[in-house]
């Protein structure tokens, strides 16, 4: 049985060596001796705890604000 450690570990060496070599998941699985099939199981449960984001431009009360003067902007450090 494989834990929840060692699916990640599989994944993040997954993202930093298999993918960049073009290396299909379930070829990494085979070779490092892990079924896909209960690597798939573990992915989709956790998969949707991470969501992609992207973000484009800034928000346009930043841009109004920053047309007024940086002292409009309430800045804490």
């Amino acid at each position: 049985m494989f834990s929840e450690k060692d699916f990640e570990r599989l994944w993040f060496l997954y993202k930093t060596e298999g993918e960049p070599k073009g290396v299909s998941i379930n070829s990494f699985c085979i070779s490092n001796n892990i079924p896909y099939t209960a690597f798939y199981d573990w992915f989709k449960k956790t998969q949707k705890k991470v969501v992609p984001v992207e973000v484009e431009g800034i928000p346009e009360e930043l841009i109004q604000a920053g047309n007024e003067g940086k002292h409009s902007l309430n800045y804490r450090y």
